[in-house]
């Protein structure tokens, strides 16, 4: 079984653990179900539901699902699906472009005990139960730290905006890095406790950025309304006021007030101060950045600022984009966008770097230009009064809505009521303006730095809990309170000895589905009742490899007992002794165990000790010549031979690298994903 997640620190995992795919924890897998709306009559037969969906997974930590939907399913598919305290649901449906799917939350007891209805989830997610010797709470904590270092994308496709999630791939793709138990709960008990700070300190400074909204509408206010300037108006009292004569009568909608304005304002049509009011390039932007020009979109107008990210660009050389190119100071309007945003605006300002030349760019369809008159209006002024609170109002009230959209059409544009200060209080009002912004920005910027840290404080937590160094590890108590403790491997065979398969249903192909669960034996018993092994050289190898983890050095005679207890030998007689001491010799010269004197101990612990000059031998050795292989084909055949019972992360990495460094010394030849040996 193979993972696509590579990480350095599981090449040395901690005395006592092991690694082990999803799968092998897992006892039962279930799809979820929409069903009916519980709204309507629901036949005999039904029950009423509360379903867990997408918009569920981003509060479950506050939430714990209060908001599941009310829905209704039959009762024999709720006995089926019921969640119970201790389920693992995984999104495999939904996301986006920016959102991953394959989210997971972990059931509990207050999510069940607060559920309207019984609660199941949806049909765009699986419930999956764990076996109960294994600690969701730790598995869980182990899938959100695959998540969110985008481990899962492996398994991933899209289709428009839409994720899917390739389940089957996922369950048999996940490593879960496995403590002993006891540790389980104690990584789990203590990075819950530093990741619920960690979640305070993240939703305190959440509250913040919409405080840092309000200060720059607030701003905008008092610059907008003359309170900005107004100890500079009374020491400017000489300076003539502003009196324009306004050739186009502006409009003040109801249910709106004219705005207040100093006496020494003047009230003015928006037509009076910026001509022309140009609509903006109907063009295809599908050009690259070598054969296009930049154009902007109303998603790049953020904040009053033209955000020159995530640019689109159109073909350069079509006719007629001259008149749409932009210049320093050009305010652009949006004129066409969701209810909420149209009608923003802000000033175009050139990217330039000191030395360079302006960069043509052109701006779209939906956004209108607008050219100030310089000697009476500043672009600055005027874009702060469209995005103030007022301005804001006036394109609520002026909006026509359509559907998703909402649009303001430039005759109305023409008739905005426009407060004009002289040109002087104008410099003033900007220059105030500019550092009031800025300090928000600068704010705006340390809370950004400051959640982003406690982000990767969250991610450091589940760092150190995976490589074993937030908690004592087991192995180590034990020898201090000279107890013995269960390691992993022990655990993980103990789960699969005991665990049912369970098998799929049919597919689309009509052949079964592989089952999740596989119960190994060993050996079997024969109809005289002698045991008989019909274990093959690879089990051998991995009883030996596994009898050895941990274990110190040992007798030869304790060895082979070792192996043959997990190989499910009842009874050791001389034949299935000399069969395993045949072994033995093989797993000395594979190095996975050596001599020490007349002991006996794990030589190579790590996939990570072996040396590329001896794994390259091994793969030279499992190849025939003239014969094409799949990589993944090799790396398996590689784990086997050197007694590894699954291909982990950590060991598919180090292949991966090996074999292009055979590559380099002319020993394999690779094509794709193809491999053979070259000779």
């Amino acid at each position: 079984m193979t993972s696509a997640f590579h990480d350095p620190v599981e090449s040395e995992l901690r005395e006592g653990w092991t690694e082990v795919v999803l799968e092998e924890l897992v006892i039962h897998v279930l799809g979820g179900e929409w069903g009916l709306s519980g709204e309507d009559e629901l036949p005999s037969d039904f029950v009423r539901v509360s379903v867990l969906r997408g918009t569920e997974f981003k509060e479950w930590h506050d939430e714990r699902g209060r908001t599941a939907a009310e829905r209704a399913v039959a009762r024999t598919s709720l006995e089926r699906r019921l969640l119970r305290p201790g389920d693992l649901v995984i999104e495999i449906s939904g996301g986006g472009p920016e959102q991953p799917v394959g989210r997971s939350l972990l059931i509990d007891e207050e999510a069940v005990r607060q559920a309207a209805h019984p609660l199941i989830c949806s049909n765009f997610c699986r419930q999956i139960r764990l076996h109960p010797d294994v600690d969701p709470a730790y598995v869980a904590l182990v899938l959100r730290h695959r998540y969110e270092r985008g481990d899962f994308n492996a398994w991933q496709s899209q289709t428009t905006n839409i994720r899917n999630l390739d389940f089957p791939a996922f369950l048999s793709g996940v490593t879960v890095p496995l403590p002993p138990l006891a540790e389980q709960r104690r990584i789990a008990s203590r990075a819950g406790e530093l990741l619920a700070q960690s979640r305070q300190v993240w939703a305190r400074l959440a509250k913040l950025p919409p405080s840092i909204k309000r200060f720059r509408q607030s701003a905008l206010a008092a610059a907008c309304s003359g309170r900005l300037t107004e100890d500079w108006r009374v020491r400017h009292r000489e300076r003539e006021a502003a009196r324009f004569s306004d050739e186009t009568e502006w409009q003040v909608p109801e249910p709106l007030e004219i705005p207040e304005i100093p006496e020494s304002w003047t009230l003015v049509a928006l037509a009076a101060h910026a001509q022309p009011v140009q609509y903006g390039a109907p063009h295809r932007a599908d050009a690259d950045p070598k054969t296009g020009v930049p154009v902007l979109r109303m998603s790049n107008i953020q904040e009053g600022r033209v955000d020159m990210t995530h640019l689109k660009y159109v073909n350069k050389e079509l006719r007629g984009l001259d008149v749409f190119k932009l210049q320093e100071g050009d305010i652009l309007f949006n004129r066409t966008n969701s209810p909420g945003l149209v009608g923003k605006a802000a000033v175009y300002v050139p990217g330039k770097k000191e030395g360079e030349e302006d960069e043509d760019v052109i701006f779209a369809s939906y956004l209108v230009r607008l050219v100030c008159d310089g000697d009476r209006m500043l672009s600055r002024f005027l874009c702060a009064w469209i995005n103030s609170p007022w301005g804001r109002q006036w394109a609520h009230t002026v909006r026509r809505d359509c559907v998703s959209q909402s649009n303001i059409n430039s005759s109305k544009l023409r008739r905005l009521p426009v407060p004009t200060p002289p040109m002087a209080e104008q410099r003033e009002i900007v220059r105030w303006l500019d550092k009031l912004l800025h300090f928000a920005d600068a704010i705006e910027v340390r809370i950004a730095a400051a959640m982003a840290r406690a982000d990767r404080l969250s991610q450091a937590v589940l760092d150190k809990a995976f490589r074993g160094d937030l908690v004592p590890i087991e192995a180590e108590l034990a020898r201090l309170e000279g107890r013995s403790y269960e390691p992993a491997w022990a655990l993980v065979d103990r789960v699969k000895s005991t665990r049912k398969p369970r098998v799929g249903r049919a597919g689309r192909s009509g052949k079964k589905t592989r089952a999740v669960a596989v119960v190994e034996g060993s050996a079997r018993r024969s109809p005289r009742g002698r045991t008989v092994a019909v274990w093959d050289a690879d089990q051998v190898l991995v009883a030996f490899r596994q009898a050895c983890w941990g274990a110190g050095t040992l007798s030869e005679d304790e060895l082979i007992r070792g192996v043959a207890d997990r190989l499910g030998v009842e009874r050791l007689g001389k034949k299935v002794r000399s069969r395993l001491v045949e072994h033995l010799a093989t797993a000395i010269e594979r190095r996975i165990v050596a001599r020490r004197g007349d002991r006996l101990e794990g030589a190579t612990p790590t996939f990570a000790r072996y040396d590329d000059e001896f794994l390259l031998h091994v793969v030279r050795t499992v190849l025939r010549s003239g014969v094409e292989y799949e990589s993944l084909a090799v790396i398996r055949s590689v784990a086997s031979h050197l007694g590894y019972g699954q291909v982990t992360a950590a060991l598919r990495s180090r292949m991966e690298g090996l074999f292009r460094t055979g590559v380099r010394r002319g020993q394999l030849v690779m094509r794709e994903d193809k491999l053979w040996k070259r000779g």
